[in-house]
């Protein structure tokens, strides 16, 4: 049998922000106040979380000091992150085996890795990589090498951390685009454990709530389940002619985010020719998968694939739910996604889904699960 999402725990900054509120203090960034309170009206966006608060954009910030916010920020909430994770599972940080990050908007060395393992307790001969500059689709690759890390010794644990501040690289850019990814990045983070069940160690009931072990560091969700979902098999798909339509560059001002406006076009033109053969390898169609989680990389997104697809609308409710609740967080989005369909959609022993992301190359990446 495929290894399986033992426990998933997700989490958020401490900072919550209406949508209007955003934009009253960014757009301050904008020349162009009209276009850009009508692409975030737009945007699909209640509510989004950020590291940041109302007067960090108030000066101007280097990549520096961004940087700096970020290691203060991510540490504390990674590890109250996978805290969570491995307490529904019944686990400890020692138990861990095999320790995947990923991210791409900060980085130090030495990294998230040795001091989210060092803080946590680990054990010394832990094997840890880190997945860096991938972007939204990033969950996929970490989850993959989990799978292949248990699946060669299935007595062995896998712990996958995707955390992203993306609020840390917004740009004093009057572009359009510019003011597509300032109305839609957010922050967040969310730790999967992969493995198989151990009947000594039964998981927590859900749901994976309680009180938050820091201060400012509200709780978002997560489970645990002995029944899956199941890692079945996996796909990916590199556009190499598409490189400028989504792409974070390093400047000295932070990482400059690229979203163009063709990416809608570009995924609904390929999304059929990659998710259907990887149905048929498993002998499956469409029609036969009940759950779809889609990268919420935007609205425009969203409605392009549930037509392309074929999907209706109660299957594209969870991406829906999470774009409107947090917004578009990058490379741990896909996991909040798979959160809302565990706890909404009341997945059965045997069902399928497809989990789908998509970022900087133009890449898209696949799993497909089953409970």
């Amino acid at each position: 049998m495929p290894p399986m999402i033992l426990s998933l725990a997700t989490g958020v900054p401490g900072r919550r922000y209406p949508q209007a509120e955003l934009f009253a203090f960014l757009q301050t960034l904008f020349k162009r106040t009209r276009h850009a309170r009508f692409i975030f009206n737009q945007a699909g966006i209640d509510y989004r979380h950020m590291a940041i608060d109302a007067d960090f954009y108030d000066v101007p910030r280097g990549t520096e000091a961004r940087n700096q916010r970020y290691m203060e920020c991510a540490v504390p909430l990674g590890a109250q992150v996978i805290q969570r994770c491995l307490s529904a599972a019944g686990r400890a940080p020692e138990d861990v085996d095999d320790f995947f990050i990923t991210s791409c908007t900060g980085f130090d060395i030495p990294g998230l890795d040795l001091r989210l393992a060092g803080r946590l307790g680990m054990r010394h001969d832990l094997r840890r990589t880190c997945v860096l500059g991938m972007g939204c689709y990033a969950a996929f690759p970490a989850l993959q090498r989990a799978r292949e890390a248990v699946g060669a010794a299935p007595g062995r644990l896998a712990l996958v951390l995707a955390l992203e501040l993306c609020s840390l690289h917004l740009q004093n850019d009057d572009s359009l685009e510019n003011m597509v990814v300032s109305a839609l990045f957010a922050d967040g983070a969310a730790a999967a454990l992969v493995g198989y069940p151990d009947p000594a160690r039964p998981p927590r009931a859900q749901p994976l709530l309680g009180p938050a072990p820091e201060p400012g560091l509200p709780l978002a969700g997560g489970f645990a389940s002995a029944g899956g979902p199941r890692l079945v098999a996996a796909a990916t798909f590199c556009d190499y002619q598409t490189f400028d339509h989504m792409a974070f560059h390093v400047t000295d001002h932070g990482f400059q985010m690229r979203l163009s406006a063709y990416v809608p076009d570009v995924l609904a033109a390929n999304v059929t020719g990659f998710v259907d053969p990887l149905l048929a390898r498993q002998g499956l169609r469409r029609d036969q998968v009940r759950f779809w989680g889609i990268h919420p990389g935007g609205s425009k997104i969203l409605d392009y694939l549930e037509q392309q697809l074929g999907l209706s609308s109660e299957q594209m409710a969870p991406s829906r739910a999470v774009l409107r609740e947090y917004g578009n967080m990058s490379s741990p989005t896909i996991l909040f996604v798979l959160d809302q369909i565990q706890h909404c959609g009341a997945p059965a022993p045997g069902d399928y889904g497809v989990l789908l992301a998509f970022g900087p190359g133009l890449t898209m990446e696949s799993v497909l699960v089953q409970w």
